[in-house]
C-alpha cells in the first residue's frame, strides 16, 4: 500500500479538525489559573458594596456658615476598617476613619490626616475641602450585573481576584488536558541508571513533560519501555486513558518499531504517517473517539519540533485556547542558507545587533544535536529548494 506524505499545511489542518475541546468542569477559583472560561460571568453585587474611605484621616460634617478661618470640628469617635458606625455624622463633627472603613452617614468629605492638626479632642483644618474628597462610592467600580469575565477569556490573577472579591467560589472551565508520555527504545536509559556501551540517557520523557507544562497539559508519565511488544502494548493501553497520548520512538518501520501495530490493537485510527517536513518526517496521528494519539520520531530534536508544530496547537484546541498564532518576528540572516526537498524546520539563535536582529542558523541541524537545540531560541521556516542569502530579511518563530 502506497503511504500518503502529507504536506505541513494538510497535516496540521487534519489535526485541527480532530482536536475538540473537553467539556467545561467547575472547578474552585484556585484550580482555574490559566485555564478557559466556559461562560459568562457577571457581578452579583456593586464593587464597592458600600461607600469607604479611600485614605487613613477624618470624616467631615461642616457646619452651613462658611469661614475664612480655621475650621474647628469635635471628634466624636472613631471607625477602623470592617467595622460601622451607624450614628450620623452631625454638622461640626468629625470621625476618626482608617482606610476602607464605611462612611458613616452625614459625611461630607473625608480629610487626609496629614492635612488636620489635633487639638484635645477636636481637630483643625485650614482650608474646607470639597464635598466627596477620598470617598470611594457605592458601585464606582462596577454595578451589579457587570460581565467581570467573558466566555472564552484566559483566567489570570487579576480576574481571580476580582471574582473572589464579589462573592465567587467556583467557574467553569474548559480543564487542561492529561497528557500521556511514553519513551520507547531499547536503547534507553532511565534517570540514575549507569551509562554503558551502546545506551543513552532517555532526555525525551522529561522534554515532553516540559514541553506539555508550558502548554497548559498535565503530563502523566508512563514507564520508559524498550522495544517489546508486551510492554508497549501495555504502556500504550494505560496511556489511552488520557486525553491526548504522545508517544516517542518506535513509529518508523525498523524491525524493531512496534508501536504501530500497538495502537492499532487497541483501537487507535490512523489518520495520517508521515509529513513532508525536516526533522520529523515519520510522524504518526490517530484517534481513539475524542482521545488523540501522536507517535512523534525518537530524536530529540524531532521531538521538539513536531511537538512545537502539531501536538502544542492541539493542546491549545482541546483547552479552548486555539488562537492565531503570535505573529513571527523580523530579523535579517547573517549567513548563506541552502535547503533541501522538504519543508526545513530551521534551529536559530536571534540576536539584537545595530538595532536590527540577527538571525543565526545554528551549526548543527541534525535531529540528534540536543546541544544547539539549547542554543536555539527560534524557528526559521525555510521552504523547500529555497536559497536564502546572507543579509536576506526572514521572519522567525521564536521559542522558548
Amino acid at each position: 500500500m502506497e503511504i500518503v506524505v502529507l504536506t505541513y499545511n494538510e497535516a496540521l489542518d487534519a489535526i485541527l479538525r480532530h482536536a475538540r475541546s473537553l467539556k467545561p468542569k467547575t472547578l474552585s477559583l484556585t484550580e482555574c489559573l490559566g485555564l478557559t472560561l466556559a461562560k459568562d460571568l457577571q457581578s452579583p453585587e456593586p464593587f464597592p458594596s458600600f461607600d469607604n474611605s479611600a485614605v487613613d484621616g477624618y470624616a467631615v460634617a461642616l457646619k452651613e456658615e462658611k469661614t475664612k478661618e480655621q475650621i474647628k470640628l469635635k471628634v466624636q469617635g472613631e471607625i477602623r476598617a470592617g467595622e460601622h458606625l451607624r450614628k450620623s455624622l452631625k454638622p461640626g463633627r468629625a470621625v476618626r476613619i482608617f482606610t476602607g472603613a464605611p462612611i458613616p452617614p452625614g459625611t461630607q468629605a473625608v480629610v487626609m490626616q496629614e492635612h488636620t492638626e489635633r487639638v484635645n479632642g477636636s481637630i483643625l483644618l485650614h482650608k474646607s475641602p470639597s464635598p466627596g474628597d477620598n470617598i470611594r462610592y457605592r458601585g464606582e467600580d462596577f454595578l451589579k450585573g457587570r460581565v467581570l469575565a467573558r466566555k472564552g477569556t484566559t483566567l489570570g490573577p487579576a480576574h481571580l481576584a476580582v471574582l473572589t472579591a464579589v462573592g465567587y467560589k467556583k467557574a467553569a472551565v474548559y480543564p487542561a488536558p492529561t497528557v500521556g508520555i511514553l519513551a520507547t527504545g531499547s536503547e534507553l536509559l532511565g534517570k540514575g541508571e549507569k551509562l554503558r556501551p551502546g545506551k543513552i540517557r532517555d532526555s525525551n520523557s522529561v522534554l515532553l513533560e516540559s514541553l506539555v507544562k508550558q502548554a497548559g497539559g498535565i503530563p502523566s508519565p508512563l514507564k520508559m519501555v524498550g522495544d517489546e511488544p508486551k510492554e508497549i502494548l501495555s504502556c500504550v493501553r494505560r496511556g489511552l486513558k488520557n486525553d491526548l497520548l504522545v508517544i516517542s520512538g518506535g513509529v518508523s518501520v525498523g524491525k524493531y518499531d512496534f508501536v504501530k501495530e500497538a495502537l492499532r490493537r487497541e483501537g487507535v485510527k490512523e489518520i495520517f504517517w508521515k509529513v513532508d517536513i525536516k526533522p520529523g518526517k515519520p510522524l504518526f496521528f490517530g484517534r481513539k473517539g475524542g482521545m488523540l494519539v501522536f507517535g512523534l520520531p525518537g530524536n530529540p530534536v524531532s521531538v521538539f519540533v513536531t511537538f512545537e508544530e502539531f501536538v502544542k496547537p492541539a493542546l491549545l484546541q482541546m483547552r479552548c485556547q486555539r488562537k492565531k498564532a503570535p505573529a513571527p518576528v523580523s530579523g535579517y540572516l547573517t549567513e548563506r542558507f541552502k535547503n533541501g526537498s522538504r519543508l526545513h524546520f530551521v534551529r536559530v539563535r536571534c540576536l539584537p545587533k545595530k538595532g536590527k536582529l540577527a538571525v543565526i542558523p545554528l551549526k548543527g541541524q541534525g535531529s540528534h544535536m540536543i546541544g544547539e537545540l539549547a542554543s536555539a531560541n527560534g524557528l526559521l521556516r525555510v521552504e523547500p529548494d529555497a536559497l536564502l542569502k546572507r543579509n536576506e530579511r526572514v521572519f522567525v518563530k521564536l521559542i522558548g
